[in-house]
């Protein structure tokens, strides 16, 4: 008993809570990838087979699957990371639901980030027979901006537009993944006051509402976006600064959604299993 208690103890820590929650979606990501793989192995050899196999078939293969990866590993983690929130496995250990949450968030992240990473390799290798090109089409390009664009600024430029892309990215997928679960929490705290015997019919009526509801105020936060997207590849310090801009206002909405899906979590949304 002494021992059980001892581990649920250190299951509150942020760190010890953070790898039973990444632990099977690192195997989900796994397994994914390993089917990529055998995937564009198959392939490959269907291209021999036929003799179609060309020097560009590795790379365009490996990136075509990669977007349906990309669909698939979103979709399978967000189904586990949503699955969380109502299974007594983890809702019944002594951690704040705050601590809970945010710990779910990270893991969902670090899997996401691992599962380009590993796709990213595979289009490396997939791309072996084009470095000689890549090399110097990069110099080549690299050549016409330094000498069109303003040269003492232009590294730092790159680096600042090459950062603000990346923040930018990560917090659009944020946003994504906290929408989803207030969708999710929305639609079970709901349903909880409806009669058992329809209730299914309900549910998804509510979802419905709830849905189209979050994609009304999706539409008003694009449109708040839709100008740095348009002008996503110039080089003017303004727009380099609207990345951020951006970053920081979908933070925003992200930081708020999550205060909403922590309240649904303590007063609200009861665990099913």
């Amino acid at each position: 008993m002494k021992v059980f208690m001892k581990g649920m103890t250190l299951m509150t820590s942020f760190y010890d809570l953070l790898k039973p929650l990444t632990r099977p979606k690192l195997r989900i990501i796994n397994r994914i990838i390993l089917i990529d793989v055998i995937a564009i192995v198959l392939t490959l050899i269907y291209e021999v087979y036929r003799g179609d196999l060309a020097t560009d078939s590795p790379l365009g293969i490996t990136v075509s699957f990669s977007v349906v990866v990309g669909i698939v590993a979103f979709v399978l983690v967000s189904r586990n990371s949503e699955h969380l929130f109502v299974s007594d496995a983890y809702r019944l250990i002594p951690a704040s639901d705050t601590k809970l949450y945010s710990v779910n968030l990270l893991s969902s992240f670090i899997v996401m980030v691992y599962g380009g990473i590993t796709q990213l390799i595979l289009w490396l290798i997939a791309a072996i027979p084009f470095w000689g090109d890549f090399g110097d089409a990069f110099k080549q390009l690299f050549h016409y901006t330094a000498t069109h664009a303003d040269r003492p600024n232009f590294v730092k430029n790159m680096i600042l537009m090459t950062i603000g892309v990346v923040l930018l990215t990560i917090a659009a997928t944020l946003l994504l993944w906290v929408s989803l679960t207030l969708i999710h929490l929305s639609g079970n705290a709901l349903t909880a006051f409806l009669p058992d015997a329809r209730q299914k019919f309900f549910r998804f009526v509510l979802y419905v509402v709830v849905i189209v509801a979050f994609l009304y105020v999706s539409s008003i936060i694009d449109n708040r976006v839709d100008g740095v997207l348009n002008h996503f590849f110039n080089m003017n310090g303004s727009v380099i600064m609207s990345l951020y801009y951006a970053t920081i206002y979908l933070l925003g909405f992200t930081a708020l959604e999550s205060v909403g899906n922590v309240y649904l979590l303590k007063h609200w949304v009861e665990t099913d299993n």
